[in-house]
């Protein structure tokens, strides 16, 4: 009996765009821990609205479940953290980084959350003690080359619930506009539709939900403008007299002298009941 629809190799393509990565962070584990030992030195908590917006989202589905302990993948700077700390009587959290780690130890700790622990670990080589309520990661699926193992290594390690998900979302306009004036953009190719395919490879027909959010993007000046939209282009591709025009029509400079635009994004939410608890 033939069930399953054929679908794009979901799996092999995510593969496929991890393995061509310039970054040497995709297979360098040191040049990770390498970047988030600097990026840390630099942050401070405060999590993007649109986690919070995920985070409401799945409140009622983490009652639902009667979550109690969690289990994290990649918490990043805590965004996700600190909140499920509120929600959870226990979270563990992942990281290859013991800077990441110490940071949302500490970030834990000055929000009077005793019940965090951490494990330095990579992902794919960590064996967890016990299963946890919940498994969880957001925005931290870049490194996963093999994307199917990532799954179901949460998927084993959860007793009741998987949540996997990302922000994703088309260009704005005016890098459309970069684009078209030859500047060879870089674009994030990653998209939740992946999670969502890979799943569906693997015989789990996951629950979607897709937030939309709306992200405010400001500039000190014109300068900086230019500069930060153009790092998405290719060294040398656009002068900056025809990005700065270009940008220009899309953002508005405010009293202050900064220019400020928005950008419409999306959360695409995933999750599922582990395979061993289906009936």
């Amino acid at each position: 009996m033939k069930e399953r629809v054929s679908i794009p190799d979901f799996a092999r393509q995510w593969t496929e765009h991890v393995e061509a990565s310039a970054s040497p962070r995709m297979t360098d584990d040191q040049a990770e821990q390498a970047f988030w030992r600097d990026f840390i030195k630099r942050k401070t908590y405060a999590p993007e609205p649109s986690a919070f917006q995920v985070l409401d989202y799945l409140r009622p589905l983490l009652r639902t479940h009667g979550v109690e302990t969690a289990l994290e993948l990649g918490p990043g700077w805590g965004s996700y953290t600190i909140t499920l700390a509120e929600l959870c009587r226990e979270i563990s959290c992942v990281d290859i980084s013991q800077d990441v780690l110490d940071f949302v130890l500490r970030v834990g700790a000055e929000h009077g959350h005793t019940n965090i622990s951490a494990y330095h670990a990579k992902w794919e080589a960590f064996a967890p003690e016990k299963r946890y309520d919940l498994v969880f990661g957001y925005n931290c699926f870049y490194r996963q080359a093999d994307l199917m193992d990532c799954f179901r290594r949460m998927d084993h390690a959860a007793d009741k619930l998987c949540v996997v998900g990302m922000n994703t979302g088309l260009a704005p306009a005016w890098v459309h506009e970069l684009d078209e004036a030859g500047g060879k953009v870089s674009w994030e190719w990653k998209d939740y539709i992946y999670f969502v395919g890979v799943l569906y490879q693997m015989g789990i027909d996951p629950n979607v939900a897709v937030l939309p959010f709306v992200k405010q993007i400001s500039y000190p000046d014109a300068d900086a403008l230019v500069r930060g939209e153009c790092a998405r282009c290719a060294p040398g591709t656009v002068d900056a007299d025809t990005a700065k025009a270009i940008l220009c029509r899309h953002f508005t400079q405010m009293p202050d002298g900064s220019w400020q635009a928005t950008a419409k994004y999306r959360s695409g939410v995933v999750w599922w009941t582990p395979t061993g608890r289906r009936r």
